[in-house]
């Protein structure tokens, strides 16, 4: 399963689509906040019972803290 996370200075929210998580990443820039914009993806193996994600910065706006 695939999902992608935005991140902004007043939380994350999920969507299941790149398009509308593009849509709310463009709106906090317009906002002027910090933002990242990150694919996440869960894998799940039933025979060892195992479950794990993976996550990938995509695009971000802001400073940098260094």
């Amino acid at each position: 399963m695939q999902r992608f996370r935005v991140e902004c200075n007043f939380g994350s929210k999920y969507f299941d689509d790149i398009f509308n998580a593009r849509r709310y990443f463009y709106k906090c820039i317009e906002r002027d906040l910090q933002v990242e914009l990150w694919k996440v993806t869960y894998h799940h193996c039933a025979a060892k019972k195992e479950y794990s994600a993976k996550q990938e910065l995509m695009e971000f706006y802001g400073y940098l803290p260094f």
